[in-house]
């Protein structure tokens, strides 16, 4: 009885790991922003999915407080400017906007996911992480806060 259920357990285990390998070729295509700014002066109608970096985070994340610095850095990187999108994930409006005047604001396009449509669409895990879009497909994600080797593969990789 015992080597039925090992027999068992064994092609459950090789089932399920073909499967995770199936799950890493599909492609994610996002083909609506369905998002709302964050701030009275931007328009996120105008982001383009042609090549596009979205990063999800919360005022209530620590690893988004200490990634925030970088990503204000890679949106004024001269080839990534109008590039950088920060989508507030599960938060408040006047949290995100505490979160912003304690931190900075630079040049990066400030947005909210309201329905987390976008998110789940997406395959977010968390938050922090950080989606690259090329041609409005996710080509590349970073799972967890931005390290200063991720921001120097996405200057010297992308677009």
């Amino acid at each position: 009885m015992k080597s039925k259920f090992s027999i068992l357990f064994i092609v459950l285990f090789f089932s399920l790991c073909s499967n995770s390998s199936d799950l890493s070729s599909d492609k994610i295509i996002i083909s609506n922003l369905d998002l709302e700014p964050l701030l009275e002066n931007v328009d996120v109608k105008e982001l383009d999915t042609n090549f596009l970096i979205i990063n999800y985070w919360a005022s209530w994340c620590l690893e988004c407080i200490e990634e925030h610095e970088l990503l204000i850095s890679l949106a004024e990187t001269k080839k990534l400017e109008g590039k950088v999108a920060m989508v507030s994930f599960q938060d408040s409006r006047d949290n995100a906007i505490e979160f912003l005047n304690n931190y900075g604001y630079g040049q990066v396009i400030y947005a909210v996911d309201t329905q987390s449509k976008l998110a789940i669409d997406s395959g977010v895990f968390g938050v922090p992480e950080t989606h690259i879009i090329v041609n409005g497909e996710i080509v590349k994600k970073f799972i967890g806060p931005l390290s200063l080797s991720n921001v120097e593969e996405i200057i010297n990789n992308f677009p």
